[in-house]
């Protein structure tokens, strides 16, 4: 499995994409992650298998490691 984490730095927004062949329009649940985090939120995207899709992490300057989103493609 491919792992590709992009990063949004005017929107301090990363993603975390498991499905390389994801295709506009398949994820079709999102669930916010219980997690105490101040100024920030992690989502879970399910595509229509029911399977993990990606990790959109909002605030995540605060919340990723900066060498993680220093190798981040940038947006």
């Amino acid at each position: 499995m491919t792992v590709q984490i992009t990063y949004d730095a005017s929107a301090d927004a990363a993603y975390i994409l498991f499905q390389a062949n994801l295709e506009r329009g398949e994820v079709v649940r999102t669930e916010p992650c219980d997690v105490d985090i101040k100024e920030g939120a992690v989502i879970l995207e399910f595509d229509g298998k029911g399977r993990l899709a990606g990790i959109e992490i909002l605030g995540a300057s605060r919340i990723l490691p900066a060498e993680t989103l220093d190798e981040a493609m940038r947006f």
